[in-house]
């Protein structure tokens, strides 16, 4: 069964991890698919809107896998940013492409799943959906500091200092979340919600997507990713430090659980 499955749907592509047992934690196959299938969405004319939804229940997305990424830690600068500038180029793409993506969200939405959920355009939120980025605690930054442009600064500033939680209905009424609805429901209001946004001309949904983003590159969003991607680079770099190398020898031996209980518990 592929990491992540594409279908289309009355004129909406349906996109949907699909790594349930690991929480639909990403991987690098996962972000190639990924990217993939956004592509062949924005050049299928028939078209016109896109879902992006987690399989089961748990999770939309815990976030990049971090056992993988700690035990495959780049430290040389050259290759650290080779590797970050591919991840960047695949949130830009999502961020600037030109049809109305819609996030379908339930259980956990953790770091790169943010990233995934807030670059979109409408966040449709299941009750159970949890977002927060306890990837601060390993010593790594944000990539893309979207969080700065979606959520009031201070709740922001929670997120980041205190490895902050929030639910679905905080998000809501931060404004980030645009729909808090049961479980059961999730699939289906974000289908509306999809439907509704097909509706409105192609061409103007282009134009309209391209003047929203131009006035955050205004404002200096897009400036901002690169100078954040290069500090994430120099912690990346960082992480030879000695507590985080024993971080990653306890990953090693006893898994990434374990060895987070034994170092924040």
């Amino acid at each position: 069964m592929s990491l992540v499955l594409y279908e289309v749907k009355d004129k909406v592509a349906v996109i949907t991890l699909n790594r349930p047992e690991k929480r639909n934690a990403l991987n690098a196959e996962m972000i190639d698919l990924l990217g993939q299938y956004l592509h062949q969405a924005k050049e299928n004319a028939e078209v016109k809107a896109i879902v992006i939804r987690g399989a089961g229940e748990k999770a939309f997305t815990a976030g990049f896998d971090l056992k993988e990424s700690m035990e495959n830690n780049i430290t040389d600068i050259v290759e650290r940013r080779k590797d970050t500038q591919s991840e960047l180029d695949f949130f830009k793409y999502l961020w600037y492409l030109p049809k109305p993506i819609i996030c379908a969200v339930q259980g956990y939405c953790v770091g790169g799943g943010n990233m995934i959920a807030l670059m979109s355009d409408l966040i449709v939120a299941s009750d159970t959906a949890s977002f927060g980025n306890p990837e601060m605690l390993l010593g790594y930054l944000p990539e893309i500091p979207i969080e700065l442009w979606k959520l009031p600064p201070n709740k922001a500033l929670e997120w980041y200092f205190e490895s902050k939680y929030y639910t679905a209905q905080e998000m809501r009424d931060m404004g980030v979340v645009n729909e808090v609805v049961p479980f059961e429901q999730l699939e289906a209001r974000a289908m509306e919600v999809a439907a509704l946004a097909a509706k409105v001309p192609a061409e103007s949904m282009c134009m309209l997507k391209q003047s929203i983003r131009k006035v955050y590159d205004i404002q200096g969003f897009s400036n901002s990713l690169d100078y954040f991607a290069e500090m994430f680079n120099l912690a990346r770099t960082n992480m030879q430090q000695k507590e985080m190398g024993e971080f990653r020898d306890s990953i090693s031996s006893g898994g990434l659980k374990s060895a987070l209980k034994e170092r924040y518990n």
